[in-house]
Formats: C-alpha cells, structure tokens, sequence
C-alpha cells in the first residue's frame, strides 16, 4: 500500500502514554506521514524528546503532562492540546499498566489502579476528545491499544485483562453511538511487544514458555503495533 494512503497531512493525532515503547513508535509514525501530534505522558521529558524528534519531520508537536488515571489532568491536557492546535482528529489511547502476578494476591489499590489506568482512564479520555470532535463536526477517530489478555484467558493478568476487555465492549458501543457522528471508533490488541511494561516479565524463564507459543516465535515490535 502506498504511502499516500495514509496520509495524515494537516491532521491532529492526541497519543497517550507516548514517551516510549508502543506510544513513541505510533506518535513517530504519525509525524511521517504528516500529522501534527499532541503527546501525553506522567513523564514530560520522555514526551518532550518525542516531539522533538516529530518536529524534525516537519511537524508540529507538543508534549504535556498526562496522568491517565486523573479526571482532572485528562481535561487539562486536552483543553492544551486543544488550544495548541485547535482540532481533534484522531485520539490514540495507548497509556495503560500492567502488574502480573496470581489474582489472590493483588491488594484492592492495586486493583483500582489497574482499572483506573486500563479502563476508566481511557473511556474518560475517549469522552474528552470525543466532545472536542463532535462538537466541531471533524470525521474523527479513536483508536484504542487493547490486549489480547482482554480477549483471551490470561493467568497472572486477571485485572489487568477485565480492564481490557471492557475497553473492547467500549470501542463496539462507542462505534455505533458515534457513527451517526461520522467518528470511527477501533481497536488494537497486540500480543507480547517489546516495552519498557514488559522489561521485568521477560527475566522470567517461565516467560519462554508463552513465547513459544507465538507462531513467530519472537516479541512484536512498537513500530510494528504502530
């Protein structure tokens, strides 16, 4: 496919959680192909290197802090991102954590966080940017950076898979509430990829035994997600 397929010229993308690994792949990406990109993350100065190597294509960007897991901050960003470029076009949820380990031992904050990051953070970052498009009647859209453990039985990720799997029933909902506004609304669940989330995970021999069981039998890679 060519690369004028997907150009993105004069477009606005709004990336979470995009100072490394899957994020930076996509918000990277996007600036290739001509879109202007608002960058969010906890850590600005990861943030503030990606943009700055997005502006290098020519583009413009901007990188603002971003906690995924406050109603407050996920206004606040999208008010910057707003006035900063003045259109929404495509919002790319990515932000997301993950703490693995048997079900029976996760504590109720960890639980929270898990489904305040994994889900509610993400619906209430789809909501933000969703009245932003609707509002200003762009053909827009929102893609979100699921799992496959929000699919499929995952032991050692129970939280983590239920939060995932509300964001796929999210997107279906979403993408027929949202239709009648010329708005997309999609998903990606990539299986294992090589992140800084899942650094610790591949210490682990135990780790071997799921890979194996990749057809090709390697972690995908962010570019490739992106």
């Amino acid at each position: 496919m060519s690369q004028v397929s997907f150009d993105l010229a004069g477009k606005t993308l709004i990336v979470t959680g995009a100072g490394r690994g899957i994020g930076k792949s996509i918000a990277s990406e996007a600036a290739a192909f001509g879109a202007n990109v608002a960058l969010g993350s906890r850590n600005v100065a990861e943030c503030e290197s990606v943009a700055a190597s997005c502006r290098e294509q020519g583009v413009r960007a901007a990188a603002f802090r971003l906690d995924i897991a406050d109603p407050k901050s996920i206004v606040d960003f999208t008010d910057r991102a707003w006035r900063e470029f003045g259109t929404i076009d495509v919002l790319v949820n990515n932000a997301g954590t993950n703490v693995p380990k048997d079900v029976i031992d996760y504590s109720d904050s960890e639980i929270d966080e898990l489904i305040d990051v994994n889900f509610k953070g993400t619906l209430r970052m789809t909501l933000a940017s969703g009245r932003r498009m609707i509002a200003s009647q762009v053909r827009g859209s929102v893609i979100s950076i699921t799992s496959q453990a929000g699919i499929i039985g995952a032991p050692q990720r129970v939280p983590y898979g239920a939060a995932k799997g509300a964001v796929h029933q999210m997107t279906r909902s979403l993408a027929g509430e949202w239709a009648a506004h010329q708005i997309t609304v999609n998903c990606v669940a990539p299986t294992f990829t090589r992140t800084p989330l899942l650094e610790e995970a591949v210490k682990n021999p135990e780790f071997a035994r799921h890979l194996e069981k990749v057809p090709m039998g390697r972690l995908a890679e962010p570019f490739e997600m992106a």
